[in-house]
């Protein structure tokens, strides 16, 4: 404590405040049951924009905890068991659509069928095979092709394209004809397309056409003109 005197009445007075020179009597005259010894208490001090009387007393309340505010929309605490249709969603309520089984083009039997047929007709088979044993069979041709490229696959051998339109021949068959045909040159025997067509597996009228592309590929005529065993046709057209 500290013993000042007193520059309004001069009286000596108590303070824990060095720097206090006026006593509490002169400070606060109308305090008469204040003694000189105590010190009046200070009056409280509000900021500029609030008041003591101010109307805002959110002020000096203390903030409510924001982990125990519960939440004004009700919305977050109920469940959401609804999609976006406004439904009841329930796992259980949907099962899995039941796998259709594949419907197979062909039955085994009738690759079997296929394959016996088709196996005759090698090593050169005709470009409409698949028309022909469609047709012993009574099956689609487009089933039977895929029928043959299956039997072709398991006999490792490459697969065949569909054919875009009918062909007489297949290159392969004009080729084999073609080396058949050469050795029999110039004068080939009458009915030879028989024999060749015997050796190919073929129709005798597929190799009787394939014999005319090669000698016309070959630059010959049609029929040799200087042989004496020429059909009676070809005498008669020769002497018009």
């Amino acid at each position: 404590m500290y013993i000042n005197k007193c520059t309004k009445c001069g009286k000596e007075f108590e303070t824990k405040n060095p720097k206090r020179v006026i006593c509490p009597a002169c400070l606060y005259p109308d305090r008469t049951t204040t003694s000189p010894d105590t010190e009046a208490p200070q009056a409280p001090v509000y900021p500029r924009s609030y008041s003591a009387g101010s109307d805002n007393e959110n002020y000096r309340k203390p903030q409510q905890n924001r982990e125990n505010r519960p939440y004004q929309n009700n919305r977050f605490n109920k469940p959401n068991n609804r999609n976006f249709g406004n439904k009841p969603f329930n796992k259980g309520s949907r099962k899995p659509a039941p796998k259709k089984p594949k419907q197979l083009l062909l039955s085994k039997e009738q690759i079997e069928q296929i394959e016996a047929l088709y196996k005759k007709m090698l090593p050169l088979p005709n470009h409409d095979a698949h028309e022909v044993i469609g047709a012993q069979l009574s099956i689609e041709p487009k089933k039977v092709f895929f029928g043959i490229n299956l039997i072709r696959q398991k006999m490792m051998l490459p697969k065949i394209t569909y054919p875009k339109r009918k062909l007489a021949l297949t290159l392969d068959q004009l080729t084999a004809i073609k080396n058949l045909y050469e050795p029999l040159l110039p004068t080939p025997p009458i009915g030879c397309h028989k024999i060749i067509a015997a050796q190919l597996r073929m129709d005798e009228w597929r190799v009787h056409v394939g014999i005319g592309l090669v000698r016309k590929q070959m630059g010959l005529q049609r029929w040799n003109p200087e042989r004496e065993d020429a059909p009676e046709e070809f005498k008669v057209k020769k002497e018009d």
